[in-house]
């Protein structure tokens, strides 16, 4: 991991998730903008400026290193995305969305 750029955890910042020490920017999103191909390294360090090119390869060896982390993660969120759509009534809203997710 790189010798300057943190990845942290803390309870109280992101519910305890993995994210860029200074930052409130998570591993797992960064990491599945990336790795799905929605944005490249370069649209991240250009859309947050504070972010570096050295952060990036951070997240991704973090996010790369550590998949049933990341696997959980992805669970939780396609629960609270469900959990979503049933309140709202939208049942059949994107399933292929969360498919793609875990392909």
């Amino acid at each position: 991991m790189s010798n300057t750029v943190e990845i942290v955890e803390t309870p109280d910042v992101l519910h305890g998730q993995p994210r860029i020490e200074g930052t409130r920017l998570g591993v797992f999103m960064l990491g599945e903008m990336i790795r799905r191909g929605e944005w490249t390294a370069e649209e991240v360090i250009d859309e947050w400026d504070e972010l570096t090119r050295e952060h990036v390869e951070a997240v991704l060896e973090y996010y790369d290193g550590h998949p049933e982390e990341m696997e959980d993660h992805r669970r939780e969120r396609n629960a609270l995305l469900q959990e979503i759509d049933e309140r709202e009534g939208n049942a059949d809203r994107k399933q292929q969305d969360r498919s793609a997710s875990n392909a």
